[in-house]
């Protein structure tokens, strides 16, 4: 017995190349074929390669393992990231898909076809569009105070925190329409209620038109929505 087990061979150890060669391969692999799956960002399912079949081994043969791998899976969450994550639906007109309201002198925007003009209480000042549980609302409001823009989006920033929310977020988005409003998003923590007002500031009102609905439906039609919220123009505010 002795004599058999010192004579038997210690299995060889693993050759760490190889391993490491088989593991990208496969890694490689799973890649590619997550890239070739179609993307749904329209209608129209769109198919987006981006790369061609390479062949691992001929990478780590370079001495460009690591870098080549990075550089891809960099490619990818780029792409899959300016794919998926746009601030809004381009694949929605607001004056294809939407009907105009004229809001006042200069005043207009556009609602969604399929949200029903809520006649509400004429003595609260608010107009309102709803879709089962999902509102999108307009009012003006006459300013107390007389300050800048910067001081007046503080102030409403502060009446939104007094009604209670959270994960409050301001920030100025890029209107087509070359209007300079801000963008408040955030949470009702009474309702749980989540929403997105659009405002603007003159020198006289604050215009506001904003979304809400609960979380399932926001997250749904937040980047539909945002494009209704963004049409709003006034004709003296430019």
């Amino acid at each position: 017995m002795l004599q058999t087990w010192s004579s038997t061979e210690i299995p060889p150890n693993p050759n760490k190349k190889a391993v490491k060669i088989m593991f990208m391969e496969i890694c490689f692999v799973f890649i590619r074929e997550i890239l070739l799956i179609p993307l749904v960002i329209s209608k129209k399912p769109v198919i987006i390669g981006l790369i061609k079949e390479v062949s691992i081994c001929k990478m780590l043969k370079r001495g460009d393992d690591m870098k080549n791998i990075i550089k891809v899976m960099m490619v990818f969450i780029c792409v899959v990231s300016l794919v998926a994550c746009g601030k809004k639906d381009t694949t929605v007109s607001a004056n294809k898909d939407g009907v105009l309201y004229e809001a006042g002198v200069g005043v207009s925007f556009y609602y969604p076809s399929d949200f029903k003009l809520s006649e509400g209480n004429p003595n609260d000042g608010v107009t309102r569009f709803t879709k089962e549980n999902q509102i999108l609302f307009y009012k003006v409001e006459e300013n107390e105070y007389d300050n800048d823009t910067d001081q007046l989006s503080e102030l409403y920033k502060g009446e939104l925190e007094a009604s209670e929310v959270s994960s409050l977020k301001v920030k100025r988005p890029a209107l087509e329409s070359g209007l300079k409003c801000y963008e408040y998003k955030g949470s009702y923590v009474k309702t749980g209620l989540k929403f997105i007002h659009l405002v603007y500031f003159d020198d006289k009102n604050t215009y506001v038109y904003g979304y809400e609905a609960n979380r399932k439906d926001f997250r749904k039609n937040l980047k539909k929505m945002i494009v209704y919220l963004e049409s709003f123009t006034k004709s003296s505010g430019l």
